[in-house]
């Protein structure tokens, strides 16, 4: 007699067992199909995402002055024309222009003045920072600030004081600048006038009294009247 002990399907068992088999072939090809289609889904929208990443990226560097580290002029207009639709009572322009500041360039190199601008960017976003400030570069060496709410005397004085200090440069050195200073309120625009007015009105109070020589920082504002917050802000070499 064997030792060997035997078994012997029956035959439910062995339907069964076929059945078994038919369903997981039958599953695990299906589960490959839709992990390939997953796979496929996936792999589109991470093309999407790329794409769209790339876009915003684009869109960011047209919107974005990457000198001043600012939104361009084009931008800040409209967010101008924005709030004066939105609440021209309260919105103002103030126009910043640095006084020889071709000086900079020419005796300390275009990278310092880079660096000069994005620091007065950086002051005036500060100077008026509880205004809901918007700052851009108008072109060159000109900013434009739209604010809410301005109080010229607080807030240009304010400015005027952050410009007394250097501008600090690589290797410990420092460079003084100066600016004049315009602003307009758009309240006293007269009927009709929008913002290529509100504008000019600014632009008016910085050359009223730009400077020959750089020895303030001038707060002047529009035609309506005029303010001055002096501060020794010289324009000097680097030290």
């Amino acid at each position: 007699m064997s030792d060997t002990v035997g078994w012997t399907a029956t035959a439910p068992e062995v339907v069964g067992n076929a059945a078994l088999i038919h369903y997981v072939c039958t599953r695990s090809t299906r589960l490959e199909a839709e992990n390939g289609e997953l796979r496929r889904q996936i792999e589109f929208w991470r093309d999407y995402t790329g794409e769209l990443e790339r876009e915003l990226a684009r869109a960011s560097a047209q919107a974005w002055d990457t000198v001043a580290e600012v939104p361009i002029r084009a931008v800040w207009e409209s967010i101008v024309d924005a709030r004066l639709a939105g609440e021209p009572g309260r919105t103002a322009v103030v126009w910043a222009d640095l006084d020889h500041f071709k000086q900079v360039n020419d005796r300390h190199g275009h990278l310092v003045g880079d660096a000069v601008l994005r620091e007065v960017a950086r002051r005036l976003q500060d100077a008026f920072a509880v205004r809901s400030p918007v700052v851009t570069r108008l072109g060159g060496d000109e900013f434009g600030v739209v604010v809410s709410d301005l109080d010229e005397n607080t807030d240009l004085a304010r400015f005027a004081t952050l410009m007394l200090e250097p501008v600090p440069l690589p290797a410990g050195r420092s460079v003084h600048v100066s600016a004049s200073v315009g602003y307009a309120h758009a309240a006293e625009l007269p009927c009709g006038a929008g913002r290529d007015e509100l504008l000019r009105r600014a632009d008016a109070g910085v050359y009223a009294h730009k400077p020959d020589t750089a020895a303030e920082v001038r707060c002047t504002p529009g035609p309506r009247g005029r303010a001055r917050a002096s501060a020794d802000a010289v324009l000097g070499a680097a030290r």
